[in-house]
């Protein structure tokens, strides 16, 4: 953190232009791998007008204008670097308090690691920019201090200049930059996981993580929603949240700011602040490069077939497809020479019909497999890393000659294809693929296909995921653009004739009231039924459009009880990075697969952090009532065919050979070992044999060590010569995170943490961010006291013994240097009955102390009593679970304890103290007041104090 004998660097606003250009500049070296080179023969480029007049807005007013308006390839994606300059600005006093993070929300996968993987990059040049020591410090330089300013944390690593956050895919990767409230961020994220976050039900989320991420996303927050008329419901549903933050207490903070970027804006508000591209407009010199973007070569070419009928995989469509991209490969040959790539891209509606593309590409041997790629959304992660890294960029890979891709490619992704083939599909849709050709305007021969039935008529039917009414729009507007004496689809030509925008598909939106946000924000409770979120966060309502995810494993026993066993580990939890993304009809599918046998194979359930067993329902209508967005199904692999080419798909999509999927390996420093598929049983098991798993574990806690980390089963089989055996064990070299885990709360790095001193650092540290944030002195003096106490409860003699304190002496905070292991094996051992919630006696010992907390009592109260996330809006547990008398420290009244506890746990006092906060201070203010007080708590923890 910088302390605040720290002189900040100068920054001024007139230096946006050296910023903007130095970082492309930085970015293109890395990509060239010469990051202490500039980029060779290339002007610097620097930001165009209406990028400019975004950042003045902003300075002037402090907020974001609710609409930026502009074509593709007009540099959206530079809102990063107008959000981390304005931030600067502030930090060194030059420009208004702006939210610290934000946060780009776009309904494309490949987008969204795109942007999150352009966010990483700026922060490695701003980081090199710091490394930097050497003469006077340039611009980046100086705006990285000025951003790393906003730290507090204090760890062995330093400060970043900023944050980064990536969500997408149906799991919470844990990637969200909770612990550094107040450091500048970088979020990127699909609609379903910004949204179920923003609404407290964040998909894949653990209860105990919703609010903290619910905190992070929903105040001092800017969201970004790119092309929001793909997203009318959401839009609508986060300017709602937004406006209801104003009835909120004023913590001092920014709230909620939403902006929708489009070139068709999806709203008529006259009273919104629109700032954007004005194409009749570009005189500035900056704005010359944008000119030739704007007036850029695309030849419109129609190419009408008899069949078209918008199906997967037409035929009529996929062979249409194949001669077209021939036609394009052919005048590029005849052309060789130039240095640039002429990769020719290929987007259509459905998977079947991209797939079958690529395959009539390879079976004809029109090219080889390695120059065809195939991108659709539902592809994991770890499959998506194994394609070209420079395919996506604006530079290309000359090595792939063609990109076939769904939908995924339509927006923001900065490709630049030479030519383009595209099928029919409505108009505002092909306006973003047609974005997608010719981006910089570099080239004098694009063209672009669009395969469209021979006549309008055969649009009268809807072909989803389109309407027949948006259809026929389409052809009417390809049909307009078509008799101009040079047709085009430029962005200047679709100003003249812009895009008939999409009908809704829903007619009326739904927006949330301040009922549902309580509602929604008692996220510790067990409805009998999870709230439906599609009424808020989808405009269609189609069943199939809701996601969750697919995950194969090769390394589970045959024994369920030893597979739960493993996939409860925190080590081998299910990850982003394996997981397929799915909609839920092909989920009910892989349900109602039967072997050859008509047996179901085994499958596993990820829900909200929590592994279980799928028990198949006696009736198919209970099972798919059962599946929720944002569940995972664990399979063993090869047990149930779901994928085409690595991609999920629906059982009539298969192929005829079954794909032979590979399982994603564990991160490097973990190794599972299982008896029944371990290769060389009688060494890696030699110590094993014979041994029950209680001898087991006394065997590894005599073996631990710093480096080192053994884990094993708590259940034993029978082995080879008959002896008994663990069912399996791991090794850990690599110590796993845990700072968001409960067993955090328990461990220290090095040796034992005093408590008085543990409270006495998270209540300095809460007081540091409090001022860095620049919350208002009410709220930072409940803050601070609240932190002072958050783990009063500690003091339980049972929680002493578990961390192995001498009774006699200082009580303890965390015990002394443990694997994650044995800290887990010192609880299950412990006198602590299961589900017991120390915070849920701090709250209590602070209760029966109402001198400790003064007129904040109950604001207090609440943020201790929800540190880690529960007892919102009850505890699970009443007073006779949560006290036992004898094990009170010396001092304490155990009557009036159980008194205070009985009133509030078991009358019901603490449900009132939790309703009644929430609607005075408001649910977000509240669970942002929280989420501050949990990242005090756990960089101090991560700091080893």
């Amino acid at each position: 953190m910088t302390s605040p004998a720290t002189k900040l660097p100068s920054i001024t606003r007139d230096e946006f232009g050296e910023f903007f250009a130095a970082l492309d500049a930085a970015l293109d070296a890395a990509r060239n791998n010469a990051p202490n080179e500039a980029p060779k023969e290339k002007q610097k480029r620097y930001p165009f007008s209406w990028q400019e007049e975004v950042l003045d807005h902003i300075c002037e007013h402090g907020v974001w204008p609710e609409r930026i308006n502009a074509p593709t390839g007009s540099g959206k994606s530079s809102v990063v670097d107008i959000h981390l300059f304005a931030n600067a600005l502030a930090a060194v006093g030059a420009a208004p308090r702006v939210p610290r993070r934000l946060c780009v929300t776009v309904g494309r996968r490949a987008l969204v690691d795109s942007q999150a993987t352009r966010a990483d990059k700026i922060l490695g040049c701003l980081e090199d920019a710091l490394a930097d020591g050497s003469g006077e410090p340039d611009i980046l330089r100086r705006v990285a201090e000025a951003l790393q300013s906003f730290q507090t944390r204090n760890d062995e690593k330093g400060s970043k200049p900023f944050e980064t956050g990536h969500i997408r895919g149906e799991l919470s990767n844990r990637n969200l930059p909770v612990t550094d409230i107040s450091a500048c961020a970088i979020i990127a994220a699909t609609p379903d996981m910004y949204g179920s976050r923003a609404l407290f039900r964040g998909y894949g989320s653990t209860k105990a993580a919703r609010p903290r991420e619910t905190a992070l996303l929903a105040m001092d927050t800017v969201m970004v929603l790119d092309e929001a008329h793909m997203n009318r419901q959401l839009l609508h549903t986060t300017q709602r949240i937004a406006e209801l933050q104003k009835r909120e207490a004023n913590l001092g903070v920014p709230t909620l700011q939403v902006i929708e970027t489009t070139a068709t804006p999806s709203t008529e508000d006259s009273d919104s602040t629109t700032l954007g591209v004005d194409i009749e407009a570009l005189d500035s010199p900056n704005d010359e490069e944008l000119r030739k973007r704007v007036h850029s070569h695309k030849e419109l070419v129609l190419r009408p077939i008899d069949k078209w009928d918008g199906k997967p995989g037409n035929a009529a469509t996929v062979n249409a497809a194949v001669d077209a991209i021939k036609d394009f490969l052919a005048h590029r040959e005849a052309g060789e020479g130039s240095d640039e790539a002429h990769t020719v891209g290929c987007i259509v509606n459905h998977v079947r019909t991209a797939i079958s593309i690529k395959e009539k590409l390879t079976k004809d041997k029109v090219l080889g497999k390695d120059e065809v790629e195939l991108l659709v959304g539902r592809m994991r992660p770890y499959d998506l890393q194994k394609l070209h890294p420079d395919l996506f960029t604006t530079e290309g890979d000359e090595s792939v000659k063609v990109v076939v891709a769904t939908q995924t490619l339509e927006v923001g992704i900065d490709v630049d294809f030479a030519d383009l083939v595209t099928e029919l599909a409505p108009a505002s849709s092909l306006a973003q693929r047609f974005g997608r050709v010719n981006r910089l305007g570099r080239r004098t021969d694009s063209k672009v296909v669009v395969i469209r039935p021979t006549n309008s008529d055969s649009v009268k039917k809807d072909a989803p995921p389109y309407k027949a009414v948006d259809l026929s729009n389409a052809y009417g507007w390809l049909e307009a653009l078509n008799d101009a004496e040079n047709p085009s689809v430029n962005p200047a030509a679709m100003v003249k004739n812009p895009p008939v925008q999409s009908s809704p598909e829903r007619l009326l939106y739904q927006r949330p009231e301040w009922s549902d946000l309580l509602e929604f924000s008692r996220t510790d409770e067990n409805p009998y039924d999870e709230p439906d979120l599609d009424l808020w966060l989808h405009d269609s309502l189609d069943a199939e459009t809701a996601m969750g995810g697919v995950i194969v494993r090769d390394n589970l026993p045959s024994n369920t009880s030893a597979a739960m066993e493993i996939l409860k580990t925190s080590y081998f939890a299910p990850s982003d990075e394996e997981t397929f993304p799915a909609n839920l009809k092909i989920l009910h599918e892989i349900l109602d697969y039967q072997d050859e046998h008509g047996v179901k194979p085994r499958k596993f359930l990820y829900r909200q952090g929590e592994i279980s067993l799928w028990q198949d329902a006696d009736h198919e209508e209970e099972s798919r009532q059962s599946l929720a967005p944002g569940d995972v199904l664990l399979l063993d692999t090869g047990s149930v065919p779901f994928t085409n080419q690595g991609i999920a798909v629906t059982q009539r999509e298969l192929p005829s050979k079954k794909d032979e999927l590979e399982a994603v390996p564990f991160p490097k420093g973990i190794k599972l070992y299982v008896y029944e598929k371990c290769a060389d049983r009688e060494k890696d098991f030699r110590e094993y044999l014979g041994l029950s798993p209680e001898e087991v574990a006394e065997l590894l806690d005599s073996q631990s060590s710093g480096s080192e980390t053994r884990i094993a089963s708590e259940l034993s089989i029978e082995a080879e010569d008959g002896q008994e055996v663990i069912s399996w064990y791991a090794v850990v070299t690599d110590e796993e995170s845990v700072e968001d885990s409960d067993i955090a709360q328990e461990l220290a790095p090095t040796d034992p943490v005093l408590l008085d001193d543990h409270q006495n650092d998270v209540a300095e540290r809460t007081r540091q961010l409090a001022e860095n944030l620049g919350l208002a002195p009410e709220f930072s003096e409940a803050l601070e006291l609240a932190a002072k106490y958050h783990d009063e409860g500690k003091r339980d003699l049972r929680f002493q013994q578990m961390l192995g304190a001498d009774l006699q002496a200082d009580a303890l905070a965390k015990s002394g240097h443990r694997s994650v292991a044995e800290a887990y094996r010192a609880r299950s051992r412990s006198a602590l009955p299961r589900g017991w919630r120390h915070e849920q006696l701090s709250a209590l010992m602070v209760a029966a102390s109402p001198e400790k907390v003064g007129e904040h009592r109950d604001l207090v109260l609440r943020i201790i009593g929800c540190s880690h996330g529960h007892g919102r809006f009850s505890f699970a547990h009443d007073a006779g679970f949560l006290l036992k008398e004898g094990y009170l420290p010396e001092g304490m009244d155990y009557e009036a304890l159980k008194e205070q506890a009985i009133r509030l746990f078991n009358v019901g006092y603490w449900d009132n103290l939790m309703e009644q906060t929430s609607r005075t201070y408001g649910p977000y203010a509240t669970a942002y007041l929280e989420a501050v007080e949990r990242a005090a708590d756990a960089q101090i923890s991560r700091e080893g104090h």
